[in-house]
């Protein structure tokens, strides 16, 4: 009796060690599939998986991060220019680079609902949001990785240098925090595309 007992639980045992755990170890460049699957780029195949983001942040437990769309959103103004919104406000770099709370930035101004279109851009029923100003840095800090992966399962690649990027990080009632892929924070300081009022991409992200 006592053989069979534990045979029964030395098979347990094998058949948790052998069934893998899904999104465990996750990476950067990974591809975020419907209903929030992580594949490897190598184990990618369209014809079983329909890839959503890749990721480029992935939090001390292996298993979860985010992942950045596969496509643009558009070219969109951040909105509200004058208006004094409920978020945090960052006068310089280093103090918004800190911001990682995109998700929260992006439900407060959406909440509030006034005219918002780099907001009302992301598909926030379904998880996507605009990324913060430190979410946005560290996206492109892994650029290379990401853009390989989005290149494999048919997106569009950040590639292209120059291009701006709203964060849901606000600067003061007129501004708004961007990135560039060249590289670093800038935040609006004159002229008509350098404030609320100027059109950025919008690039959504999605926590998994």
């Amino acid at each position: 009796m006592r053989k069979h007992v534990l045979k029964q639980m030395m098979m347990a045992l094998l058949m948790a060690l052998v069934v893998p755990c899904v999104n465990a170890q996750v990476q950067v460049g990974d591809i975020l599939c419907k209903g929030n699957k992580v594949v490897k780029p190598a184990d990618y195949d369209a014809k079983n998986h329909t890839a959503i983001g890749v990721v480029f942040y992935v939090d001390d437990s292996g298993e979860h991060g985010t992942a950045v769309a596969l496509e643009n959103d558009g070219l969109f103004a951040w909105g509200g220019c004058g208006v004094d919104t409920d978020l945090d406000n960052y006068s310089n770099r280093g103090s918004a680079a800190r911001d990682i709370d995109g998700f929260n930035n992006t439900k407060t101004i959406l909440e509030k609902g006034k005219d918002y279109p780099a907001f009302a851009a992301v598909d926030f029923e379904n998880g996507w949001y605009l990324p913060a100003a430190g979410q946005l840095k560290c996206l492109f800090k892994n650029l290379k990785d990401v853009d390989k992966s989005i290149d494999k399962v048919g997106g569009k690649s950040f590639r292209h240098m120059g291009l701006n990027y709203w964060s849901s990080t606000e600067y003061s009632e007129i501004e708004a925090w961007y990135l560039t892929t060249i590289g670093g924070l800038e935040h609006a300081s004159d002229g008509y595309n350098d404030n609320k009022n100027g059109l950025r991409l919008v690039r959504s992200v999605k926590d998994f």
